[in-house]
């Protein structure tokens, strides 16, 4: 799926840059949907373990699912590339339901590692310019 072709690209990017490290320790599994389209990231200590293709049926019961139609996706890479978007949770506040989470103890989860996804779909904003 074109939408989220960025995320191998991003995994790279984030296992390699020392920076990405320095955000702390991420242990969770995100979700991304475009649509009929699915990934599972799987953020494992300091890096990104793992990008799969996901049934988006299943999906919905994990616990971080960030959702957006694939023209939304688009926009908003474009967007972080010129430094004109908000961040997710920026991007959740004005727009309700671009993070959805199975309950209370998830969603402070995100919110503890937003920063590393924050990073994982900037890493993606940049290789999706090139």
């Amino acid at each position: 799926m074109a939408v989220f072709d960025w995320m191998l690209n991003a995994k790279t990017e984030a296992n390699s840059d020392p920076a990405f490290r320095a955000l702390g320790s991420a242990d969770a599994t995100v979700c991304f949907q475009s649509g009929k389209h699915g990934r599972r990231v799987v953020f494992q200590a300091f890096g990104i373990e793992s990008v799969t293709e996901a049934d988006v049926d299943a999906i919905k019961d994990d616990n971080i699912l960030i959702a957006m139609s694939t023209r939304e996706w688009n926009s908003y890479l474009y967007r972080r590339r010129l430094g004109r978007a908000p961040s997710l949770l920026g991007l959740d506040a004005e727009k309700d339901d671009v993070i959805q989470t199975k309950d209370v103890s998830a969603r402070l989860q995100f919110e503890r590692i937003s920063r590393s996804i924050q990073a994982f779909v900037d890493y993606g904003a940049r290789a999706s310019g090139r």
